[in-house]
């Protein structure tokens, strides 16, 4: 298992690649000829798997997706972290790791499609040498799109370093690289083959039924808004939110999205999995996998990896010396997203943890402010990590009900309104969730703009966690009234206003024991009080269910052992006002407080990861940064 990582190392070696090395680093003449490499296609897929380490990265899916309503970090207001999530745009705060990390294997591509490009092998292997460029070519692209979406218009370059008369590079329009990869992505659909025909193992490596997913994904946000600026002169005036502006480009965009979608679903390989919980169940043991639902998801399994899946954005763990090893989440669920969810809908449990693991293995339940990202739980897993930081877990970069919800928003698009197969696909995605009860998913909008809003919400509920929201926000031009919209119900369920004046205070729940590898449970058992609960109402509940219950403040810090949330869930945040005696709480208040309509949809360049090392980006910063 995991192959890709373990070998992306020597391969580094073998290509004259640094795994930190700088963009447009020149590789050191003593290093092995790449062309060695591209002798043979075992080699070659060699050097083709090294460039998987680029696809995606900790900063992706830590830095750059907090910051919506979906996640809040509880780092400090001067941690880089927790500037980032709140859009106090610096030096600090700037998610580097996208940017080095992307140009990295960018240019392993470069020199891999060279290399492929050049080679000549029997007609016999000509179907795996184009597998590879295919691959190649889809990496690339992918490794683009994230810079593109965080970063606004970045240097490109499909020239290996060694070829280059400049090592310095400014940025290019956006449009432009978002053409060229869409090329790219069309080129590899051609190359690659279905996952059923057996040439790719796992879905840790890309099919073409992954390649139309990536390419549909590309198109919606090529077609989409971004933070736009005159490439010119960089004036802070000219800084406005816009899709490009040919708007039948835009439209034909929104087509090939639609044409990729139709592709995977007509297709018939690829399905929703049962029950929602497997898929993150499989994704934490480690080594099983659901490539009908995961059609590509990242390869972290391994000592290499250092990748951090379930420890800095999981469940609490507080007990190292459990089986699991300890756990600390400074990324927790934002509360209202938990009433966002409707009654019986099993997503709910699976995304959201509402519960934290204590010293001797014992679950209990957190408030309100305290939610964990639940997808991400070691106590799923199927055995011990590799090492102290490294969890194991690996990453769904694309997932079939992903393919579902694009395929409904282009179809809306181009027909003016839903089409039946548009229903049908965001049909499939909610009967899932649940249980296959169609009588609970609720009425399907016929109309345009409702239907576009149920696909906002949809993505939202189905895929919430798994690095998309920020920057789907932004290419539907909805950040801004979004995160408005967040502080402002934060605000309400704080002060228990409207529509959150009805909810009970207190919580009792059953306890749980996490000790076991492949912990079976979900969520903890609870029943709502709006009264502390007595020692009555407890053992009546435990006559009635069995085992032993308790009970928490959803609204404070404080549970019923007495023990503060700060040793149950890694950092302590007060959510009721009446707990923090009668004053809205201060991180509330400071949510999102970098925020400036215009300015912050995308991330400032770092001085001294990226400007310093590119003369070319010299001036190039954020405009009003």
């Amino acid at each position: 298992m995991k192959r890709i990582i373990s070998l992306s190392l020597i391969i580094s070696v073998l290509l004259g690649f640094s795994s930190c090395s700088d963009y447009l680093d020149m590789p050191s003449k003593t290093k092995v000829n790449s062309g060695n490499v591209f002798t043979d296609l075992g080699r070659a897929e060699m050097a083709i798997l090294a460039c998987y380490t680029g696809v995606w990265m900790q900063d992706a899916w830590y830095k750059g997706q907090a910051g919506t309503d979906e996640i809040y970090s509880t780092e400090s207001n001067t941690n880089a972290n927790g500037k980032a999530s709140n859009y106090v745009l610096d030096d600090g705060s700037c998610p580097a790791g996208i940017y080095t990390t992307s140009y990295a294997a960018i240019e392993r591509c470069n020199v891999c499609i060279r290399g492929l490009k050049a080679m000549t092998v029997s007609e016999n292997d000509a179907a795996t040498r184009d597998m590879l460029l295919g691959e190649c070519l889809a990496i690339r692209a992918n490794c683009y799109l994230n810079l593109i979406r965080y970063f606004g218009d970045v240097p490109y370059t499909t020239t290996p370093v060694d070829e280059l008369s400049t090592f310095s590079s400014s940025r290019t329009s956006r449009d432009r690289i978002y053409d060229a990869i869409i090329a790219d992505l069309q080129e590899a659909v051609k190359l690659l083959p279905w996952y059923s025909e057996g040439k790719i193992a796992t879905p840790e490596r890309i099919s073409k039924n992954a390649a139309y997913g990536i390419l549909a994904r590309t198109a919606l946000y090529a077609a989409g808004y971004s933070l736009r600026w005159d490439l010119s002169t960089y004036a802070e005036s000219s800084l406005k939110m816009a899709r490009r502006d040919d708007a039948a480009r835009v439209k034909e965009l929104y087509q090939i999205a639609d044409d990729a979608c139709k592709a995977v679903i007509n297709k018939g390989e690829n399905a929703l999995v049962a029950n929602f919980d497997d898929i993150f169940r499989a994704l934490n043991e480690g080594g099983r996998y659901h490539p009908e639902e995961t059609m590509f998801e990242v390869a972290y399994y391994g000592t290499t990896t250092n990748a951090r899946i379930g420890y800095t954005n999981g469940l609490f763990i507080h007990a190292k010396n459990l089986l699991y090893g300890k756990t600390l989440p400074l990324q927790l669920i934002q509360p209202a997203l938990y009433f966002d969810y409707e009654d019986g809908d099993t997503r709910r449990d699976v995304t959201i943890g509402n519960y934290s693991v204590d010293e001797d293995g014992t679950d209990y339940a957190v408030g309100y402010s305290g939610l964990n990202q639940g997808k991400w739980r070691c106590t799923w897993k199927a055995s011990a990590r590799t090492a102290s930081l490294q969890t194991d877990v690996n990453w769904p970069l694309l997932r079939y009900s992903d393919v579902l919800l694009m395929y409904a928003e282009a179809e809306n698009y181009l027909n003016n309104g839903p089409t039946e197969a548009a229903v049908n696909a965001l049909k499939a995605v909610r009967t899932r969730a649940f249980n296959g009860d169609q009588s609970k998913i609720g009425t399907i909008p016929s109309t345009q703009d409702a239907f576009f809003k149920a696909v906002v919400r949809e993505r939202k509920l189905e895929l919430a966690t798994e690095g998309w929201r920020r920057t789907d926000l932004v290419r539907w031009n909805l950040l801004g009234q979004t995160l408005t919209d967040t502080k402002n119900v934060l605000q309400k369920l704080a002060s228990r206003e409207a529509p959150y004046d009805k909810i009970p205070t207190y919580r009792a729940f059953k306890i749980a024991s996490s000790t076991t590898w492949k912990d079976p449970l979900i969520a903890l058992q609870y029943v709502d009080f709006t009264t502390q609960p007595t020692a009555a109402d407890l053992a009546n509940l435990e006559a009635k269910y069995g085992g032993k219950w308790s009970w928490t403040n959803m609204f404070s810090t404080i549970n019923n052992q007495g023990k503060s949330l700060s040793a149950l869930m890694g950092q302590s945040k007060i959510l009721g006002v009446t707990e923090n005696k009668g004053t809205m709480p201060s991180w509330i208040n400071d949510m999102f407080r970098g925020y400036s309509a215009g300015h912050c949809e995308l991330y400032t360049l770092s001085r001294t990861a990226i400007i310093d090392i590119n003369p070319g980006l010299e001036g190039q910063q954020l405009p009003g940064y």
